[in-house]
């Protein structure tokens, strides 16, 4: 790692991420935020800097926060950066984020990042929140708080399916539903494993790779629940189901796949 940007001030700093702007390692936006915190303490240490614009980097392909120790594992993989910012060009100053992480410890970064007007721990109203070994913008940060606040409440409340004088209504509805898995022996059917686990809980993750069966899977699982629903409630508490994605393209996409499935 550079020594002399250990040694340098935020402006220095600054100067080293219009370079990345400029070399496409970090967008715009990345840069001005780095420049707005610098502004709110001048005293800042240039890491801060640094791993500020990565964190707002990292929004911008899809990653809630840094993983600082990701990040010094494999800066190239974490960062999404090409093979030309492993070492600074001949002539060239400017450390790139590879040598500038090089030889970095996990520590060392850690102390770099305790700044206590811009960097908190929790809750606050400081602009970065280092959470563990994650940093975060506070935004962020609360809206992930929120996400776990609610799973947690969920995976808190028994769902009707989890009782045992049910499960033989469940069981039995599966077989209905998933005729295929008793044609079988000796092969483990995962998606109906995967339908009786989330009917089961409140809360569920289904996963795969493009052609597993994602998309049939929630569907059979929406009408178990159903099933469950009205079978439990004598035909009258019918369930509401709601669809959600993250725009309105997708949601399209999504509301195409459950019909056609």
């Amino acid at each position: 790692m550079s020594a002399a940007f250990l040694g340098t001030r935020p402006h220095a700093g600054l100067a080293w991420l219009d370079h990345w702007v400029s070399m496409g390692w970090l967008r715009p936006l990345d840069r001005q935020f780095a420049a707005f915190l610098a502004s709110q303490a001048p005293g800042a240490d240039p890491l801060l800097l640094a791993a500020a614009a990565w964190t707002s980097h990292q929004l911008g392909r899809g990653h809630v926060c840094l993983d600082l120790p990701s990040t010094l594992a494999d800066p190239e993989r974490a960062l999404s950066l090409p093979a030309a910012a492993r070492q600074p060009a001949a002539g060239v100053d400017t450390p790139t984020p590879v040598s500038l992480l090089q030889d970095l410890t996990l520590a060392r970064w850690k102390a770099a990042l305790a700044e206590p007007s811009l960097m908190g721990g929790g809750p606050g109203d400081t602009p970065l929140v280092l959470d563990g070994d994650r940093l975060y913008l506070r935004r962020f940060w609360q809206y992930e708080q929120v996400v776990r606040t609610d799973i947690d409440a969920r995976l808190a409340w028994p769902a009707d399916a989890a009782r045992p004088e049910a499960r033989p209504a469940l069981r039995k509805a599966l077989q209905v539903l998933f005729p295929e898995a008793h044609d079988r022996t000796g092969t483990l059917d995962w998606q109906q494993v995967a339908c009786a686990l989330a009917a089961r809980s409140h809360f569920a993750i289904v996963t795969g790779g493009p052609g597993t069966g994602k998309t049939t899977t929630v569907v059979r699982l929406l009408a178990l629940l159903q099933h469950l629903a009205l079978q439990a409630s004598d035909g009258r508490r019918r369930l509401r189901i709601r669809l959600a994605a993250p725009t309105g393209k997708a949601a399209a996409r999504l509301n195409a796949s459950i019909a056609g499935a």
